[in-house]
Order: structure tokens, then sequence, then C-alpha cells
């Protein structure tokens, strides 16, 4: 006969070894919770072992803890340390055949007092007897505000309901064990003493803000106390001018959680500066001088709700002075950004979808103010074999001062299948409209205005027979429209075009294929009417076999095209022939360990005769190599470097050439110092034979250059003084182009084209030192700053 009670169970010979005043008191446990009319029955220790008179086991009517009852939990835990103790010494004398058939008591309807108790097990659940106790819940640091009840139900009781019932002694008697084994011991206090759980006698149990349940979560804080001081000068031409300022600023951080950790988490900061500068400029003879006072609140703050879930949330403000950042600016800003996004994914998994605002205000201290807002979706989703997705971005840049704008919005679709393995169908949809107000030469505006609408719908298939293997054939049709319309001032243009193409290409071998095509299009051109034109072509092309002589590679190829397109109204009928022929080599080295270089030279001769035009030769030759560097798992690199040249001869010749450098690594130099490395040069000569007015020829020739990327080079212990840290950046993009109005937020407010910056970190204990020295162009004037920065942490943010 098996018995249970107070977590422990044991046979019925030692049940009868359980002192008296301990079984008493276990049935005293069990009358201090109220009766429950729906539940009479009587609770049995076991099967056949009934304790008559006790009722069963309900929540107790009043949270707080009585004096009555908190001598019931002294009692017992006296109680089930001393059953404990006897059952083992029992347990000891059974033997193992008796131990091995312990098993839970069987579910006949009645309410037994392990059940009721919490420690044995309803329907097939696994009985908490077998199972163990559970582990004592404890509070984690917080690193990010929120509110408790992770563990329970995520929701505070509301005010005036009924206290929800609280867990039987017995629960909290497994858990107090696990919590003082731990310590060591297991002691008990008397009045005014803590017990198992860390509350103390006579206290009563927290209930959160005025009883709801909710309570102050860990708070992790901290902030900044700094001065700063710069000087700055600026050199453009006769135009000369220098500045200096100094400021204050404090700040102060803070973030925690609510319901950590699947609800929310939430961080904020909040700051001062006070500044002070002078700027003086000179033009010639003539000279100015100006000062300036300001302070400003700055700050921002986080919130990210369900970050692990299929939805999570995020919402952000940020304001920052440009006084305080150690950069330099044409004119000092305040710069205030706020957004949100909301992603979701379905609970299958197959549909995900994001959206996301985004905008930032920019007020510079000479009265000029620009803005950016952008709003953004997308959605992807699968039904049956179908893939598809939708995307979609709106933009407005404005500026306040010179009143240029720019507004674009893009949408996206796409549709796909893989009907079988050799059908395959798919469909998209492209729309855009953007409408330009930018500044011209002489001051003022210059708008524009274009929308562009593109439906394209396609499908490949491969035959399958049943006495091939394989058919080398490929078929391939579309059908597209679209719609252009365009404005420039005053005049306006518009265009539609509607077609079909129908095309295949047949492999030969690995090395000859075919293709041929065909294709019909409707062109409606506004002021011009509408034309149907038809146009047939076919291409050949043959790849001949890889060849290598010694450590030589080399690969050629030919191929010739001919197209023919039909004449309407005063367009003629014209055909186009065409031949091309190429070849290549190449060769790589290993000089040593880590270190490759590949070398290859290519050249290809294209001619074309067009009816309607005349013909033209066109010479291409390219000659490029890179230089790999490997040093182990700690720093990999490349240098490439392309030279090419186009030369065209007949009809609109024209010369062409090109020189690309580019370098690209990233890694640890040594155990203290890093580079990382992308940089991309570009320049181009093109050289063009034309006509002037007078029918005369004449060369036009255009030279551009561009560099674009960064170089950052640090190093944690700067001359091997240890807190001083080094790190040296350049920054180029000549491509002269105003991201910043066309929607992109991480642009520099000031379009710098070059930029140099030297910088020196030091910290000892609390206390930040930084030293800069920055020099950059822009707008065709060279700037230079000096910058320095003492702070002083506190906190443990």
């Amino acid at each position: 006969m098996i018995g249970c009670c107070a977590g422990s169970c044991f046979s019925a010979e030692a049940q009868e070894a359980i002192p008296v005043q301990a079984r008493q008191i276990a049935v005293a446990i069990q009358a201090a919770y109220t009766d429950d009319v729906e539940l009479a029955a009587p609770l049995r220790l076991a099967e056949q072992v009934t304790l008559d008179g006790v009722a069963p086991a309900a929540a107790p009517v009043q949270r707080a803890l009585s004096d009555a009852s908190l001598s019931l939990r002294l009692a017992s835990r006296l109680a089930q340390l001393s059953i404990q103790t006897e059952a083992s010494e029992q347990a000891k004398q059974a033997s193992p055949q008796n131990v091995n058939r312990m098993a839970p008591p069987k579910d006949d309807g009645s309410l037994r007092m392990s059940t009721q108790m919490g420690i044995g097990a309803a329907g097939n659940k696994v009985p908490r007897w077998r199972a163990g106790a559970d582990p004592v819940p404890r509070l984690r640091a917080a690193g990010s505000l929120g509110l408790p009840g992770a563990s329970g139900t995520g929701r505070a009781s509301a005010i005036g309901s009924m206290p929800a019932p609280v867990p039987m002694p017995s629960d909290r008697l497994l858990e107090d064990d696990v919590a003082m084994a731990e310590a060591g011991a297991i002691s008990v206090g008397g009045p005014g003493l803590p017990l198992g759980g860390g509350q103390a006698v006579g206290e009563a149990v927290d209930s959160g803000f005025a009883g709801t349940g909710w309570e102050v979560p860990p708070v992790r804080w901290g902030g900044s106390l700094g001065f700063s001081m710069q000087r700055g000068s600026s050199n453009s031409g006769s135009n000369q001018s220098s500045s200096s300022g100094q400021g204050l600023f404090a700040n102060i951080n803070a973030s925690s959680y609510i319901y950590a950790p699947w609800f929310a988490t939430v961080s904020g900061r909040l700051g001062v500066t006070s500044s002070s500068s002078s700027t003086s400029s000179s033009n010639g003879d003539a000279g100015t001088a100006d000062t300036n006072k300001s302070a400003n609140v700055v700050g921002g703050g986080e919130l990210a709700m369900f970050s692990n879930s299929r939805f999570p949330f995020r919402a952000y403000f940020d304001r920052s002075d440009s006084r305080t950042s150690g950069s330099i600016v044409s004119n000092d800003y305040i710069s205030t950004r706020f957004g949100l996004s909301q992603n979701y994914r379905a609970e299958d998994g197959v549909s995900n979808s994001t959206f996301m605002l985004d905008r930032s205000v920019v007020d510079s201290s000479d009265g000029n103010s620009d803005s950016v807002t952008a709003v953004s979706g997308n959605y992807a989703t699968q039904t049956g074999i179908w893939q598809h997705s939708l995307n979609g971005r709106y933009s407005l840049g404005e500026r306040e001062k010179t009143h240029e704008s720019a507004r674009l919005f893009g949408l996206n679709s796409s549709h796909s299948a893989n009907l079988s393995d050799s059908v395959s169908l798919g469909a998209t949809m492209n729309y855009s409209d953007s409408e330009l107000r930018t500044a011209n030469g002489n001051g003022g505006l210059f708008a524009n205005r274009g929308r562009y609408l593109q439906m394209y719908s396609y499908g490949s298939w491969m035959p399958e027979f049943e006495d091939l293997d394989d058919l080398p054939l490929t078929l391939n049709g579309s059908l597209r429209y679209g719609n252009q319309e365009n404005s420039f001032g005053t005049s306006q243009t518009s265009a539609q075009t509607l077609g079909i193409n129908v095309s295949g290409m047949y492999r030969f071998s690995n090395n000859l294929t075919a293709s041929v095509n065909t294709a019909v299009n409707r062109i409606s051109v506004s002021e011009s009417g509408s034309r149907l034109l038809s146009l047939v072509g076919s291409n050949v092309n043959y790849v001949g076999n890889p060849l290598v002589f010694g450590k030589f590679s080399y690969n050629w190829n030919v191929g010739g095209n001919a197209n023919w397109q039909s004449g309407v109204a005063e367009v003629r009928a014209n055909a186009v022939y065409g031949a091309i022929a190429s070849h290549a080599v190449a060769r790589s080295f290993t000089p040593t360990d880590g270190h490759t270089l590949s070398l290859s030279f290519s050249q290809s001769l294209n001619v074309m005769n067009n009816q309607a035009i005349g013909t033209s030769d066109t010479l291409s030759n390219s000659l490029s190599a890179n230089y790999g560097l490997y040093f182990g798992e700690r720093f990999s690199g490349s240098f490439s470097t392309t030279l090419s040249d186009v030369q065209t001869s007949g009809v609109n010749a024209q010369h062409y050439q090109s020189f690309s450098l580019g370098m690209v690594g990233q890694g640890a130099l040594t155990q203290q110092s890093a580079l990382n490395l992308n940089l991309m040069f570009n320049w181009t000569d093109q050289t063009n034979q034309t006509f002037d007015a007078f029918g005369l020829p004449q060369t036009m020739s255009n030279q551009r250059m561009t560099l674009n990327g960064s170089a950052n080079y640090s190093h944690l212990r700067f001359w091997g003084v240890r807190g001083l840290r080094y790190n040296l950046l350049f920054a180029a993009d000549t491509r002269l182009r105003d991201d910043r109005l066309y929607g992109n937020f991480n642009t520099d407010q000031d379009r710098s084209r070059l930029s140099l910056t030297n910088r020196l970190d030091y910290t000892i204990g609390l206390l930040n030192f930084r030293f800069s020295l920055v020099n950059n162009e822009t707008g065709g004037k060279k700037n230079a700053l000096l910058f320095f920065q003492v702070t002083r942490q506190i906190g443990a943010y």
C-alpha cells in the first residue's frame, strides 16, 4: 500500500512510523484552506488510507500570511523534514523490488491529497513527485524598462478583483528546498527572521503599486559630463575664415525592460549642450567677425517590443548636436530623426512582411532646414507553387532655403512558379513616379517629372520526349507593356509600347549554340501616332575548348548575328549584320605562401554593317592584374587593376580609354592593430568625332576621374601606452551625388569629397580624453579642424 504526503511518497508501513505530531501538522496544513462545496469528497493519502475531516485544498482567502498560517508554514517545514528523514530510513530497509514498485495512485475520480498539493498527476501527465522540484525563479539582471510578470500570466490584476489562487504550501516547500540546498543548509528562522524564500516572518507579500501587481524592474543607467573645445579654418582662394568654440555637455542614459524578455525593452537618453563660438572671415581687404552662444536639449530613446516573436516592433527617436561630434561642418546643426518598423512572419513561415517609417530633420545655425521622409514596405508569400513578392518605397526630400525637393515613389511586384521540371512562368510589374525640383546655374529651379509603368510576363519550356533523355532545346516567350510620361518645364512627352517576343535556342554541343527570335512591337508616341514594327533575328556562337600552354591558359570564341526590322511610314526596313571574334590568355603565379598574382589579356574585334547608316569596326583590348594577400585567418586583401582601350572606326567613330584600381582588405595586422580597406579609383577618357553646324569635322573629348570608398586603420595600444587608442580614417566620394535629397538618410549633411581624420582616445578610470585632427575638402573649400574633448563617465551604462 502506497501513501503520499507533503511531497514524499512511502509505503503504508513507513506511514505508520511517522510521528503522530507530524501527521497532525500535515492535516492542519490542509485545514488552513477554505472548503470548496464542489470538492466535498474527503482527501485520501493513498488508495485505501483516508484522513477523515480534512477539507480539500483551495486557494486561501487572504494573500497576506496571517500569524496562524505562518505557524502552520513553520510546522509544515518541520513535518516535511521529519517525514523525509523517517521515510529515508524506511526506504533503506525496504527491498529494491518494493522501491521499484512505487507508482502514482490510480485516477478513480476522487481527489487525493497528493494531487491537491500539486505533487500528484492527473491524466497522463508526469507526476511531480517523479519529475522533481522545479527550480526557484530568479530575477535576471536588466540590460534594457519593464514590468514584472514574464514568468506568470503577463498581466496585472484588476483593482478590486479577487486575488489569484496561490500555490499550495507543498509547491513553495519544494522550491525552498532547492534554494536552501544551494546555500548549503536549511535553517528555520524565528519571528522576524527570513524564511526559505527570503520573506521575513510577519512581513506581508509585496503586491506592487497599490496592490495592482505592477513593480519597477531593475534599471541600468549611466551618463557622462564633458567639456569640448575646437578650432577650425577654411580656405577657398582669396576667401579665408577661422572659428573657435567651446562647449559643455551632460547626458544620462537608462535602459530596462517590460515583461522581459519577450514583451519589450526600452532605453532612453537625455542631455544638455551649451556652446559658444566665434567666427572671423576675410575676403581680400574686407573682414567680418561674429560670435554665437547656444544651448540645446538632446536625447532620444528606443522601444523594442516582441523582439523574439514573429511580429517584432521597433520605434526610435534621436536628437543630436553637431558641436559635440568633432567633425567639420559648414554650419553647426541640430539633427532630429525618428522612425518605426514592424515585421511580421506567418506561423507557417511562408509569408512575411515589413513596414518602415523614417523621418530626419536638420536645422542649421544659418537658419536653413532640410528634411527627408521615407516610407517603405514589402510582402512575400507563397501559394502552392507560386512565389509572390511586393515592394514599395516613398521618399520626400525638401530644402527650405533653396526650395529644392525630390519626391520619389517606386512599386515592384513579381510572381514566379515552376509548373514542372520543364515549364516555368513568371510576371513582374514596375512603377515609378519621380518629381524633382533642383537648382540650376542661374539661381532658379529646374523642374521635371517622370512616370514609368512596365508589366512583363515570361515563360520558358524545355520539351521532353520519351525516346530522348535530354533535348537541348529551350523555348522562351514574353509579353510586355510599357507606358512612359516625361515633363521638362513646359514640354511634355509620352510613349506606349506593347510587344510580344518568342525565341528559341538549340545547343548542338557544349561548344556550338544557335538561337532565333521574333518580336512584334506596337509603339505609340505623342504627336507622332502609332506604328507596328516586326523584328526577326538569329545568332550563332562557338566557344572553343580551353587550351593550356605550359602555365598559360588560352580561351577563344567566334560568333555572328543577323537582324531584320520591318518599315512603316517614313521609317524604312533595315537589316543589321555583325560578326565578333575574341580571345584571352591568362597566367597565375604564387610568389610565396599567402601571395597570389593573376595576369590576363583579352582582345576582341566586332564588325557591324547597318544598311541604314553604314559600317563600323570596333577593336577592344584589355589588360588586368590581381594581387592577393592572405595571412592565415587574420587578414586577407587584394589589389586589382584594369586598363582597357576601345577604338571604333567608321560610323560613330570614337576612342574610349579607361583605367581602374581597386584595393580591398580586412583583418588584423597584429594583435593590437587592424585595417579595413575598400577603395576604388576610376579614370575614363572618351573622344568622339562629330560635325559642327557647317559640316566640318570636330573632336570632342571628355575626361572624368572618381574616387570612392574608405580606409580605416586602428591601434588599441598606440606607442605602447595602455588605454591609448589611435584611429586613422580616410574617406572619399568624388561622384558629387546629392544622395540625401534623394532619400538616403545615412549620407553626411555636407557632401565631403575627401576627408582625413586622425583621432587619439585615452581612458583612465572613468575619464575619457579625445583628440582629433580633421582635414577635408567640401564644395571646393579646404577645411581643417582641431578638436579636444574630455568626458567623465557616471554610472555603469
